[in-house]
């Protein structure tokens, strides 16, 4: 048969993919053997790739008996002699063993023989590398890249690529311990032969093709050498003539000086390390010096000197940052490294506190006293000596400067009083918390009132500018860490304290509403009260993007599930995103989706573009995502929300749900102020809503997760295709203490006993009748315990209330806090699940296995009766709200304090006067509206 155009086998192989796409296999092999059969032979359908395109499609079918079919016939052209070689066929085939289980030595194989049969085809042998990189097969990349280097020797590329793969290969976590040792050394001897080509001199003979010509191969070599512990070879390296640090290849480069002082440290090089420090930050006669000062440089320095033991060499270290000092007195950097070399006598007994580190310090106060970072310096030198803290603060107070250059020291003095006389306090009065409020609060205004009498500055546009934090702004932060130590020794969302320290933070947000810190802090306030829409609100003005996800977004979507799961009202102008707690989860979990295709895509970039390091640490990067516990948290969090409160099925997500990887936490806190004194807790972890997720919350929602999973498969009918892996639960129990909140305990518990009759009904045999009776017993005591629960007495208080919402002065409970909505939607899961299940059981010809009749009766009574309940109960806090007087009442409790401790008259005085009658109104007003809206989150669950 004639060959006809491209365009038309283009159309014929497009309408195969279709039937294809459109799940209609039969046709798709009907169309296949149609043109096989009138001889069609082109490089779209040669009569050598249809038994692989035929074999891919019987994998796509539903049925068992097919897809093994297409495994078989797979396998079978994987092993048939001679090789395939053609590409269609070779991506075809290696796309199919992609999706089989167990065939990653038969990809590499595949390719191995195709390229054996043809050496001297590049593209074949490029593709072969790309598909094994890209898939992150290393084992397989080196051997194609080997191939490639020894192939096409001329392309220098090919060589460092192969030590590049062969470097990933020997910290590759999935090679043995013999693969690690052997493709170490590899590359650790091609490298070396790189470096060892280098003219000693490149300005007068050119480097051999194969030798290292950029820093970005230099890097990958010391990259090499540090994964096999050779420090003291990179110090001779980066000592050379050829690739040192003053060579054309590293330029004197300030990252190359700090890889050497790391270095030089690692190999115990004290001398020499002493030497290079001295020799990078000389100041010669004219001032020149390094215009690079980096504290790492400096760290090694103040190292040498703690582990040298040579007589001297800590007094002539001293003696040389003392002298930079003198020449450079704004150096940070030189002003810790002196302090530390003086705390470091101290330890030797070579100095003293009182006499040497303490005048230190005060030198250092004098030199960086109008700097923000002055505080936390001086925190971490001193470390927990109040007497010398003491001293300081004295110091700093007595030499505070005038007028608007005193402002910053007068913040630092007040961070060392909040850290010295509150945080270290093991309980600080109320008068010297109310004493510390009011000069904060003063401070902050005598300042901030001055800028609001300015004349507001515009753009070039005519808007208005963007309002930047100032200095000013740690004055209400401070007095709002300060008010939440009232209740430092109990809960804090049992109190009334949040409620004034988030009022001082709003107060602040009007004069500087981009401040990172309050807009972070009052988010935790407001999940404290479980005013989830307003959460929300100051969420959204963090503009969380990119890895802000994995490393600040926690802060909000923590336990949000169970806490604001329902969209708050929509507002025009908002994304969805902005309102809807389940959109903003997904959001979340797109930025992994993205990242993963994004750092794929970069670092092939990064390959061609010899950028080996970068490409080394995204690799890295991906690794982390795909496994960060954020990512896992997200997860089942918008599938919890999806259950609650309905919406799209969140299928897409089961892989990353019911992953039982061990996960990556990188959730940092840094972003929170915190003067705490050392070794006492941040303040953030006051303001959690319950205990930090790790792995055996992972686990508890997982366990929820499946048991949905298996009571969906129920509900349609599908069999059990395997047993359902049930979690150990003694390994379950070992940190519950800091993990679950007492809530998420119990539900653990009764979603593990759900889970064995779920699968018992479906099928499996890994539960017996005798533990599926008893699995109901238990939760029918659960349900009646829970019954009591939310039975209210005749003052309208349930045993459910305590610890979970407000109360105010005649004790009389107002208002929801975060523990009630948790408890409530923890709750209500489980009586979903239960109603999913009560439901599958009592379905007239079912062919899943029967439940006892008496307990499924029972069950069936309980579940609506309890949910009623919560209903009520819901209801009778939502008539709390509309209580008379009670904004009057939160507005006078947040400037006047409880009956039971009132605020000192000078405290209300400056509460009245910076927070605002008008302002405060509206403060609390929201606050109303957003428990209002949390509850009738609550009453539209249903059933």
């Amino acid at each position: 048969m004639a060959p006809a155009n491209d365009a038309t086998f283009l159309r014929r192989n497009n309408q195969v993919q279709d039937a294809i796409d459109g799940q209609n296999f039969k046709q798709a092999l009907t169309l296949i053997e149609k043109r096989v059969k009138k001889g069609e032979d082109t490089r779209f359908l040669k009569a050598s790739q249809s038994p692989a395109w035929k074999a891919n499609i019987y994998t796509l079918m539903a049925d068992e008996a097919h897809r093994e079919r297409g495994r078989k016939e797979t396998l079978d052209i994987c092993k048939a002699e001679p090789p395939t070689v053609d590409l269609d066929t070779l991506d075809l085939l290696f796309r199919t063993l992609n999706k089989m289980e167990g065939q990653a030595e038969t990809k590499s194989l595949l390719w191995e023989k195709a390229v054996k049969a043809k050496p001297q085809d590049e593209e074949l042998q490029m593709r072969w590398f790309t598909f094994a990189y890209e898939d992150e097969d290393w084992k397989s990349a080196q051997k194609a890249s080997m191939n490639l280097q020894k192939n096409f020797s001329r392309e220098r590329k090919y060589y460092f690529w192969a030590i590049f793969c062969t470097y990933l290969l020997s910290v590759d976590s999935k090679s043995s311990e013999m693969e690690r040792k052997l493709f170490g050394t590899l590359a650790y001897r091609m490298v070396s032969k790189a470096v060892e080509d280098v003219p000693a001199d490149l300005t007068k003979s050119s480097a051999p093709p194969r030798a290292i010509q950029n820093s970005e191969e230099l890097l990958l070599l010391i990259k090499i050498f540090e994964s096999q512990g050779r420090s003291a070879e990179i110090v001779k390296i980066l000592n050379s003539q050829n690739v040192g640090i003053s060579s054309p290849i590293c330029q004197n480069d300030a990252h190359f000086k700090s890889l050497m002082a790391h270095h030089l440290g690692e190999a115990n090089l004290w001398e020499e390390a002493i030497a290079f420090v001295k020799e990078t930050y000389k100041i010669d006669e004219n001032g020149h010096k390094d215009p690079h000062d980096n504290f790492v440089i400096w760290e090694v320095l103040i190292k040498a000197v703690k582990n040298y033991e040579t007589p001297g060499a800590g007094a002539d270290a001293r003696k040389f940052v003392e002298s930079h000092i003198e020449i450079d007195p704004k150096s940070r950097n030189a002003g810790l490294a002196r302090l530390d070399l003086i705390s470091i006598a101290i330890e030797k007994g070579e100095m003293t506190m009182q006499e040497d580190l303490i005048p230190a310090c005060q030198q250092y106060i004098e030199q960086h006293r109008h700097k923000l970072y002055m505080f936390n310096d001086l925190r971490r030198v001193l470390g927990g000596d109040k007497n010398a803290m003491e001293s300081s603060l004295q110091f700093l107070s007595k030499n505070l400067g005038e007028g608007e250059k005193a402002l910053v020291p007068t913040i630092n003095a007040l961070k060392l009083d909040f850290c010295l006389n509150i945080s270290a306090a093991e309980k600080p009065s109320k008068q010297t918390i109310d004493d510390f409020v009011v000069r904060c609060m003063n401070l902050y205004e005598s300042h901030a009132s001055e800028k609001r009498t300015e004349k507001t500055e515009t753009t070039d546009d005519g808007k208005p500018a963007i309002i930047e934090s100032q200095p000013r702004d740690d004055l209400c932060i401070l007095a709002a860490m300060a008010i939440g130590q009232e209740s430092k020794e109990e809960p804090i969302n049992d109190h009334l304290a949040c409620l004034r320290a988030t009022a001082v933070l709003e107060r602040l947000l009007i004069d500087s509403p981009h401040n990172y810190q309050a807009l972070l802090m009052i988010v935790r306030f407001y999940l404290l009260f479980g005013a989830g829409s307003l959460a929300m609100g100051a969420f959204n003005k963090l503009s969380v993007k990119q890895m802000q996800y994995e490393s600040v977004a926690h802060n909000f979507f923590t336990r949000l599930a169970t806490i604001h799961p329902h969209s708050t009202p929509p507002v025009e102008g908002l994304e969805r995103k902005e309102f809807d707690p389940q959109a903003a989860l997904i959001q979340g979990l797109n930025f992994y989706r993205n990242a993963d295709l994004t750092t794929m895509r970069y670092r092939s970039r990064g390959l061609d573009e010899g950028s080996y390091i970068n490409v080394a640490e995204l690799i890295e990067l991906r690794k982390r995502l795909s496994n960060s516990i954020c990512r896992r948290m997200y997860a089942l969090d918008a599938r919890r929300a999806q259950r609650l409160v309905g919406g799209d099925p969140l299928v897409r997500f089961d892989e990353i749900a019911r992953s039982k990887a061990p996960t990556v936490d990188q959730r940092a806190y840094d972003a929170f102020m915190n003067c705490e004194f050392p070794g006492e807790d941040d303040f953030e972890t006051f303001i959690r809503p319950g205990p930090l997720p790790k792995e055996n919350w992972i686990a508890t929602a997982r366990i929820t997760d499946q048991l949905f999973g298996v009571l969906k498969d129920i509900a349609i009918q599908r069999p059990l295709t395997q047993e359902t892996d049930l979690p150990d639960l003694g390994a379950l129990t070992l940190s519950e203490a800091i993990d679950l909140t007492e809530d998420e305990q119990e539900n653990r518990k009764i979603h593990t006993e759900l889970i064995k009759v779920a699968t018992f009904m479906a099928g499996s045999k890994n539960t017996t009748a005798e533990q599926v009776d008893k699995a109901l017993a238990k939760v029918e005591e659960f349900l009646n315990k829970m019954k009591t629960q939310f039975s209210l007495d005749e003052s309208q208080i349930s045993p459910f209330f305590p610890g979970k919402v407000i109360h105010l002065r005649d004790k009389t409970p107002v208002a929801p806090i975060w523990g009630y909505f948790h408890g409530i939607f923890t709750l209500l899961e489980t009586l979903k699940a239960l109603s999913l299940l009560v439901a599958s059981a009592s379905r007239k010809g079912s062919k899943t296995t029967k439940l006892p009749k008496e307990r499924m009766e029972n069950l069936a009574a309980l579940v609506p009766e309890l949910f009623e309940l919560i209903r009520f109960n819901t209801r009778t806090m939502k008539q709390r709200l509309s209580t008379p007087g009670l904004l009057t009442t939160l507005m006078d409790i947040t400037v006047q304090g409880h009956q039971d401790a009132p605020h000192t008259p000078e405290l209300q005085d400056v509460f009245e006067s910076v927070l605002g009658e008008s302002e405060l109104e509206l403060f609390c007003a929201a606050l109303m509206e957003s428990w209002e809206e949390a509850l009738d989150g609550v009453l539209s669950v249903k059933l």
